[in-house]
C-alpha cells in the first residue's frame, strides 16, 4: 500500500540538498549527470517526478530524483530525506532506510507516528538494523523537542497587531479610469511569494482586467528566501511542536479568518482607487484554500472562484455555508500527475449544486500559462 503520508509531505513544499544524502544510494545505478542538468538545478521539478515514479511504483528511480533534489541546493531537508527513506524502505533496503530516517531526525523531522505507521517501511520493520537506527532517530526527536519545550522556551502567546502587507496591480494596457473594469485578485500558494501571480500577467490573452495579487502575511524562510503562507500551516516556524494540538487548530483556523480579512480589506482598498465591476478570487494551492474559504463566506462580494490545486475541508466551515453561495461560478484546474485535492473540490461543490467548469492539463503540482487563459476565457463566458 502506497503511503498517504509520502505524497502529502512530498507536494507541499520545495526540497533542499544533502551531501550525506548521496552516501545512501550505494546500492542505486550511478547518477546520470544529463539528467541533472536538464533540471538545471531546481529541486522542486525533481521532486514532481520523484512524486511520479513513486506513484507509478518506481521505487529505485523515485530515490534517484530525490537524491538529486537533495544535491541540488544547500541544505539537509527533513521530509525529501524521509520521502528517500520510505523508497528504501519499499526497496527492501533496511539499512538505508534507517540511515535515511536518523538523517531526517537530525535534520529537524518531527512526526515519529509516521515512522511507526507507514506501510512503506513494513518490509523492513523487523530488521534489527533498521529498528537500531528508528531508536536513534527517535532519541533525536524526543532530545529535540524537550529543547523546543515551553519549560525550556516559556509559555507562547500571540497577539493581533495590524500591520502594512504588498499587492502589486496591473491594469490594462489601454486602461480608461473612467471606465468599469472586473477585478481578478491572486493568492499565492504556501511557499510562494507575491511574484507567483504578479510576474505572469502577460500570460493572459488579453488582460481586459485589473489584476492584483496580494502577498501572505506569515513570512518564513525556505531554500534560501524568504517565502509566505497564508495560514500557521506546514513546515514553518508558525507551526511549532511546543504547542498543543487542540491550540495549533484553533490558531490555524482564526488565522485563516485573519487572512481571509485581510483579502477582503485588500479589495476594498483596490475599489478605492479604481473602478471596480464583478470580482474574482483566484488561487493555487494553499492559494486556493483561501479562495474557497473567503469566496463561499462572502458570496455577496464575489462574481466566481477559480482556483488550482485547491482543498475545500468541509469540517472547517460552519453548517450550510458551502450550501449557501452556490449561484457563485466556480473554475477548478487540476494536473493530470497530480492527487485527488482538486477532483475532491469538485465532487464537493458539484454534490452542493454548483456550476463548475473543471480544466485538466499535462503535469503536477502547478498551474501554466494555458490555465491562466482558461480563467480568461472562463470569466468571459460568465459575463
Amino acid at each position: 500500500m502506497k503511503s498517504l503520508s509520502f505524497i502529502l509531505l512530498a507536494v507541499s513544499i520545495s526540497f533542499i540538498s544533502s551531501a550525506n544524502a548521496l552516501e545512501s544510494s550505494v546500492t542505486l545505478e550511478e547518477l546520470s549527470s544529463e539528467l541533472f542538468e536538464s533540471y538545471d538545478s531546481r529541486p522542486g521539478n525533481l521532486v514532481q517526478d520523484a512524486v511520479s515514479c513513486y506513484l507509478d511504483g518506481d521505487y529505485e528511480r523515485s530515490a534517484e530524483y530525490y537524491i538529486l533534489a537533495l544535491q541540488a541546493d544547500l541544505d539537509d531537508n527533513p521530509i525529501a530525506l524521509f520521502n528517500l527513506a520510505c523508497c528504501y524502505g519499499l526497496l527492501d533496503e533496511a539499512e538505508l532506510a534507517g540511515r535515511a530516517l536518523l538523517q531526517s531526525a537530525l535534520a529537524g523531522f518531527d512526526r515519529p507516528e509516521l515512522i511507526e505507521t507507514d506501510t512503506d517501511f513494513s518490509s523492513v520493520r523487523d530488521d534489527e538494523e533498521f529498528i537500531a537506527y528508528v531508536n536513534e532517530a527517535m532519541t533525536v526527536m524526543e532530545e529535540t523537542r524537550e529543547r523546543k519545550s515551553i519549560g525550556v522556551l516559556g509559555e507562547r502567546l500571540y497577539l493581533e497587531f495590524p500591520s502594512l502587507q504588498t499587492v502589486r496591480v496591473h491594469i490594462p494596457a489601454n486602461y480608461d479610469p473612467q471606465q468599469e473594469y472586473d477585478l481578478v485578485l491572486a493568492l499565492h500558494g504556501y511557499g510562494g511569494d507575491i511574484a507567483e501571480f504578479s510576474s505572469r500577467w502577460t500570460a493572459f490573452d488579453e488582460g481586459d482586467f485589473i489584476f492584483a495579487s496580494l502577498q501572505a502575511p506569515y513570512a518564513f524562510e525556505q531554500n534560501g528566501r524568504t517565502v509566505y503562507s497564508w495560514t500557521f500551516h506546514g513546515s514553518s516556524e508558525w507551526d511549532r511542536g511546543d504547542m498543543p494540538q487542540e491550540q495549533k487548530q484553533d490558531i490555524f483556523k482564526y488565522s485563516m479568518e485573519l487572512s481571509s480579512d485581510m483579502i477582503l480589506a485588500c479589495l476594498d482598498e483596490v475599489k478605492s482607487k479604481y473602478r471596480v465591476g464583478r470580482v474574482y478570487l483566484l488561487g493555487f494551492s494553499q492559494g486556493g484554500i483561501m479562495a474557497y474559504w473567503t469566496g463561499l463566506q462572502n458570496p455577496s462580494l464575489i462574481a466566481g472562484i477559480a482556483t488550482y490545486s485547491g482543498v475545500i475541508d468541509e469540517e472547517l466551515y460552519q453548517a450550510g455555508v458551502i450550501e449557501s453561495a452556490t449561484s457563485l461560478p466556480i473554475f477548478i484546474g487540476r494536473g493530470l500527475q497530480e492527487d485527488d485535492r482538486a477532483i475532491n473540490a469538485k465532487n464537493c461543490l458539484m454534490d452542493a449544486g454548483y456550476d463548475v467548469t473543471f480544466f485538466e492539463y499535462e503535469g503536477g503540482h502547478f498551474f501554466p500559462d494555458e490555465g491562466l487563459r482558461a480563467v480568461e476565457e472562463w470569466m468571459k463566458e460568465n459575463e
